[in-house]
């Protein structure tokens, strides 16, 4: 009996120390997960905001007269700091600023492409145009430009933005139409010449007759003015011969369109000129639509109708004559 209860009691020990240890271990469970938690919480509020490029400025229509185009990269770090700022032209670095840097502006020999050192820092970077002079030099400005921006260890976020930029000089007036009158007979030859205004690169021109575009074949490149005291831009000539017929005319009227555009400069609207011109009056009856096959109009038919009835009435009057005689 003494060893049972010497067993028992060893039991009763063990059970109550195991116990007191689970619930020692589950209190400490509980500060550790509340301590971890605070730790997640205070770095959530440091590292929660991400940084981001907020606006990227590249202007999409360049002049290549300009002395200098700038490119700006706006951006929030979202409380870290800058590693570096990335600038490339059609996936090439050509700048980069790193403010850790012994030598913290870093620009890339580019062909047909020169940076201003002086107006290009983090926020952005400054392109030289052809200088205007006897040392004017080849500039390539086109093209689709990236900003790159880094943040320092530990995190080493990174956000891109690109945009495309095309360089041109677009024309200020719409295009000029000349050689339209007002009235044609059919049959008559439709001769008309467009200009353009100044432009770089030079414009395109199209005719449009009624919605739709003027063959190629009917129209012919006529010289336009040339480089304006060694500048870029200059004009476009065209030219359209064509024969009316009936079917020009829908409604007694034509409308002849000129459109300018420049070829491969993206978000570019065309300049229009409209003419209108009339069906001369002594066609206008031209202009109807002919009457459907196999139909004959009242008017046709009338003549025919009392011949008809006449030959009849004839033919009536020389039986009854016949008939009195006998």
């Amino acid at each position: 009996m003494k060893y049972s209860r010497v067993q028992t009691r060893k039991k009763w020990n063990a059970t109550s120390l195991d116990d007191e240890s689970c619930s020692r271990c589950c209190k400490c469970l509980t500060k550790m997960q509340l301590v971890l938690l605070s730790a997640l919480f205070c770095s959530s509020l440091t590292t929660g905001a991400r940084l981001e490029i907020r606006k990227l400025d590249v202007p999409s229509i360049a002049d290549p007269n300009w002395e200098k185009v700038s490119l700006k990269c706006e951006y929030d770090l979202g409380g870290k700091e800058l590693y570096s700022v990335t600038w490339n032209k059609d996936g090439q670095e050509i700048f980069r600023f790193m403010p850790r840097s012994p030598t913290p502006k870093r620009p890339q020999n580019i062909s047909g492409l020169y940076i201003d050192l002086n107006r290009s820092d983090h926020k952005q970077v400054t392109l030289l145009g052809p200088t205007i002079g006897k040392d004017q030099r080849k500039v390539d400005l086109a093209g689709s430009y990236g900003c790159e921006v880094s943040s320092e260890a530990p995190s080493f976020e990174t956000d891109y933005r690109e945009a495309n930029m095309s360089v041109a000089v677009p024309p200020q007036t719409s295009p000029i139409l000349e050689g339209m009158r007002p009235s044609y007979e059919i049959g008559e030859i439709l001769q008309a010449e467009c200009t353009s205004g100044l432009s770089y690169p030079p414009a395109v021109l199209t005719f449009i007759l009624n919605d739709k575009e003027v063959n190629r074949a009917l129209t012919r490149d006529l010289r336009g003015i040339g480089n304006l005291d060694g500048k870029l831009v200059s004009t476009t000539r065209l030219g359209l011969t064509m024969r009316l017929e009936r079917h020009h005319f829908s409604g007694g009227s034509l409308t002849l369109v000129c459109q300018s555009t420049l070829p491969g400069i993206a978000d570019n609207h065309p300049l229009k000129t409209i003419e209108f011109a009339t069906l001369a009056a002594s066609n206008q009856r031209l202009a109807q639509e002919p009457p459907k096959s196999g139909s004959r109009s009242n008017i046709e038919l009338y003549p025919v109708l009392t011949c008809w009835t006449m030959t009849v009435i004839h033919v009536i009057r020389y039986d009854n004559l016949r008939f009195l005689r006998i």
